[in-house]
């Protein structure tokens, strides 16, 4: 009877510190997964034999790894660059005999937390997480705990966590040095949330392209959103109100930039003569407004295709290293800024 309990009580995390290898790669070993490096495999089943571990005891715990279910959650999803990217890689998964399970949480962490746990419930293969901040504990456990995951538009605390990033700080200095070079010296920002990689990066490239030109931000020329239409609208209003001397906005998102756009156009601020205006993410429509909007674009399906192709390879491989990716930027200008538009528009 002694010798039955102490078998029953062997957890598959045992197994795993044995063998030097992760929980999820004794799981895959289990199932006879065929991406495993034979002396893994050896050193995972001498483990089992040694600690007499009962494969049939967690019969239930390794549905998981046989999952054909994929998570993606986001922060918002009425925003273009958002949804592009999800659609991008729900068709990357679906073609692989994937399902996708797609939840919004506008960037509410009681919401993440329960879409989370729901898709920790529904034993998904893996997610795909733009999360409402840097700092998500649950993630964190899910990734210590096996479940693959990739992070996009966020550097998360825990470095352990996959990540596709833009490069933000280049963008917004880019941006910057591009109203400079238009001659304009008095350039205003709209920034994101500071708690969020993105609103951090992109305030200091906008510093870098004023502080390298030799250029002063005055008190007051800076103002942050959330991202949303609104606060593009009420703070450009306000800005400009409040400081009639600029001549240029760099606005840090592409909701924003919409908000901004139309503040300027309700106040009678004539773009770009009177206003000069660049944004930080393409819109689909953007080349139709009137003016054009001038954008520093992201890599947006390349960020989705990578997001997929690094959740495969997590999946097939779960001791990996963590990795970060950051994928360049490209200056789109249009007739907001007043340059004449690149070729390719």
């Amino acid at each position: 009877m002694a010798g039955r309990k102490e078998r029953s009580s062997t957890t598959i995390k045992d197994v795993a510190e044995r063998a030097g290898v992760s929980a999820p790669t004794v799981s895959r070993v289990l199932n006879n997964y065929q991406f495993i490096r034979p002396e893994v495999r050896e050193r995972v089943q001498i483990a089992i034999a040694e600690l007499g571990y009962e494969r049939n005891r967690v019969a239930q715990r390794l549905r998981a790894s046989q999952s054909l279910v994929i998570g993606i959650v986001v922060a918002d999803i009425t925003n273009p660059f958002l949804n592009t990217i999800m659609s991008i890689v729900e068709s990357a998964f679906f073609g692989r005999g994937y399902s996708v399970l797609m939840s919004n949480t506008d960037s509410s962490p009681q919401k993440e937390q329960a879409y989370l746990s729901m898709m920790e419930s529904e034993e998904a293969a893996g997610l795909v997480v733009i999360p409402s901040s840097e700092s998500v504990e649950r993630i964190t456990q899910l990734a210590a705990g096996g479940l693959p995951i990739v992070v996009i538009d966020r550097r998360m605390t825990d470095n352990n966590v996959d990540c596709v990033l833009s490069d933000n700080v280049g963008g917004a200095r880019t941006a910057v040095e591009h109203l400079i070079s238009l001659g304009h010296e008095r350039i205003g920002h709209i920034g994101g949330p500071l708690h969020l990689t993105s609103g951090r990066e992109r305030l200091q490239g906008y510093m870098e392209g004023m502080q390298s030109a030799g250029l002063r931000v005055e008190d007051g020329w800076i103002r942050f959103g959330d991202h949303k239409y609104a606060s593009g609208y009420d703070n450009t209003a306000a800005l400009v109100r409040e400081h009639p001397e600029l001549t240029a906005l760099f606005i840090e998102n592409n909701m924003m930039s919409l908000g901004a756009l139309a503040a300027l156009h309700d106040g009678g601020i004539r773009i770009p003569s009177q206003m000069a205006v660049v944004g930080f993410d393409d819109l689909p429509w953007a080349a139709i407004l009137n003016p054009p909007l001038t954008v520093i674009a992201q890599a947006t399906a390349e960020i989705g295709n990578r997001a997929a192709a690094m959740l495969l390879e997590r999946i097939a491989q779960p001791d990996l290293p963590a990795r970060t990716e950051i994928l360049s930027t490209t200056l789109r200008v249009r007739g907001s800024c007043g340059a004449q538009p690149s070729l390719e528009e």
